[in-house]
């Protein structure tokens, strides 16, 4: 991208200023970076992954777990068991320095590739500068990516070193290790940097320095278990920070965080003193720490049993709801249609009923597996529905107007035509009459 401001135009100049990675840097990331490997076969021999050279093993394959010393370059080497004869590797680090008043973190991605019987061949590049202004603005310098989502590596090494806009990849590949010989403006050795990171990235503990006076206080006050999780996670930690500053007037050290800051959460939900370094610089933090678990531990178990408790009470009184529903539903039922509830007919083979009751639908819905039930078939007041059965097996629902007296449907299971339907439909329409004459004998 084409520098657009006076300040990148000047950091691109200054970039091309830059002098070369060193011989020795790269030494070194090569030395700490890598994991360097020995690939050891079924017949107790060691190849090692970095200079190629062959040996056979003396060790037992339990002795070789803790490692082993190549004789030919006297690299200290992990064992691996395996059949696998390359091993690629891409690492970053970072080199920490200076240029005319800005502070210059330095980003190289590193590979390396061994195969057995060879040396290792290496490949390195510089992909990425982030400059800090002594306002703490940044300014990311790099190499063309590639399209990917998924993969930080798909640099374009032929590409130049241009600005580029801000990316959160830029933020992962910084998070790596650093060349341990550091170079920093007097502005960061007056807000407390004394050459340590304390665990965080170097990147971000550089640029927090400038933009946050927490990360200051926390350095200067030697608080350094806590530093990295104020630089990483500063929003998350910002609720903490009255407390933590209780911690250092007290001279407190807070060495197992994460468990202070659960210890902080647990005060809180108690009700208690946060601001009292009584409860926030205890003695034994962790014996503190369990207590109040144990007691959320048994208030929760309480509450679930309530909750259980309530549930249980709901279910009961859904299921006597429903029962009384189900009353109310054979009373309506029986007014309804009490006049019908007797009527039969048969031909010696077929018997056709009215069904008798709210119950009857229920089981006559699932037997047939049709929406006689859940319809609500049983609330139709124009509607006389009957079933058809041979025996006891049920053959085919059939639904009757009381209006014009006429089938309105009869279907069998899964609302399919059975082939005793023109048998049913001719039986139903002989006896029509019956139900008419009920009708009007009630009136």
């Amino acid at each position: 991208m084409k520098p657009k401001t006076a300040l990148q135009r000047q950091i691109v100049g200054l970039s091309r200023r830059l002098k070369p990675i060193t011989e020795k840097q790269v030494a070194w990331a090569y030395d700490h970076c890598f994991e360097h490997i020995a690939y050891r076969t079924a017949k107790d021999t060691l190849t090692c992954g970095d200079c190629g050279h062959t040996w056979k093993s003396e060790a037992t394959l339990v002795d070789t777990f803790c490692g082993c010393a190549c004789p030919h370059c006297g690299r200290e080497l992990k064992v691996n068991v395996t059949r696998k004869r390359t091993c690629k590797q891409c690492y970053y680090f970072c080199i920490v320095t200076t240029c005319k008043g800005y502070q210059v973190v330095r980003i190289v991605m590193i590979k390396a590739d061994s195969k057995k019987g060879r040396a290792a061949k290496y490949f390195y590049t510089e992909v990425a500068q982030r400059w800090i202004t002594t306002e703490g603005k940044v300014i990311t310098i790099a190499k063309l990516r590639g399209m990917g989502f998924t993969y930080s590596d798909l640099w374009i090494f032929g590409s130049d070193m241009e600005v580029r806009p801000h990316h959160a990849i830029y933020d992962i590949i910084s998070d790596c290790d650093h060349y341990p010989r550091v170079r920093v403006l007097p502005v960061f050795k007056r807000n407390g940097f004394k050459g340590e990171f304390h665990n965080t990235v170097p990147f971000r503990l550089l640029q927090s320095l400038l933009t946050d006076s927490k990360t200051e206080t926390l350095l200067k006050a030697g608080q350094h278990t806590l530093l990295p999780h104020f630089v990483h996670y500063p929003y998350r930690m910002g609720k903490y920070w009255n407390a933590v500053k209780i911690c250092i007037r007290k001279g407190y050290a807070i060495e197992e965080v994460a468990m202070w800051c659960d210890y902080l959460d647990l005060l809180e939900h108690f009700h208690k003193d946060t601001q009292n370094p009584k409860y926030i610089c205890p003695a034994d933090l962790k014996a503190e720490h369990d207590r109040l678990m144990a007691v959320r531990n048994r208030q929760i178990e309480r509450q679930r049993q309530e909750r259980e408790r309530e549930r249980i009470i709901e279910r009961q009184e859904a299921e006597r709801r429903k029962l009384e529903q189900m009353r109310e539903n054979e009373r309506i039922y029986a007014e309804m249609k009490g006049k019908y509830l007797d009527l039969v007919f048969s031909d010696g083979v077929l018997r056709i009923q009215v069904l008798q009751n709210v119950q009857e639908f229920y089981e006559e819905g699932k037997a047939m597996r049709h929406c006689v039930f859940t319809n609500d078939y049983f609330k139709r007041e124009n509607s006389l529905v009957l079933s058809a059965r041979i025996g006891d097996e049920r053959i085919e629902t059939i639904e009757i107007s009381l209006e014009t007296f006429e089938i309105i449907q009869s279907y069998g299971v899964m609302n399919q035509r059975t082939r005793y339907h023109e048998q049913i439909i001719d039986l139903v329409n002989r006896n029509i009459r019956l139900v008419r004459q009920r009708m009007m004998n009630v009136a």
